[in-house]
């Protein structure tokens, strides 16, 4: 008796430790990372495609990493499912050298998001005066 019961609760643990082994591909696939930089600025973003058309949670960043008087800032640009590229609004960090800063957001299109990607730029006030652009990552679900 004592033998089947160590056997049930070996196979009953195995059992619980499977849900999530199957669970976790497709939450997997569906996170999306990038980044990239120029001299004076670095920006990196995290989010999740949720459906056809939405990214949430989504995390922008931008850091300015250099003494020159310039700002960095970073902006998602996003693919709609009919090929055409949308640059959303750059978000700013006027905190100076060394200055991080987070966005918390998300990302909705009637259109649909095929696929996702950040900008990079170094300003000076309005004049971007250097950009790089993230790798493209292509949404799951469309």
């Amino acid at each position: 008796m004592k033998i089947r019961r160590s056997v049930l609760v070996t196979a009953g643990a195995l059992a619980c430790l499977a849900i999530p082994a199957v669970a976790s591909p497709a939450a997997a696939d569906s996170m999306v990372t990038g980044s990239c930089g120029v001299t004076g600025a670095y920006g990196a973003y995290t989010g999740f495609f949720v459906s056809k058309t939405r990214i949430d949670p989504l995390r922008l960043r931008a850091v300015d990493n250099a003494a020159d008087g310039h700002h960095a800032a970073v902006r998602l640009s996003t693919v709609q499912n009919d090929g055409n590229l949308v640059a959303w609004s750059w978000h700013r960090n006027y905190g100076g050298n060394g200055s991080d800063q987070v966005w918390d957001t998300y990302a909705t299109d009637a259109k649909g998001i095929a696929a996702v990607r950040i900008d990079v730029g170094l300003f000076e006030g309005n004049d971007l005066l250097k950009i790089c652009t993230s790798t493209k990552k292509d949404n799951p679900y469309s």
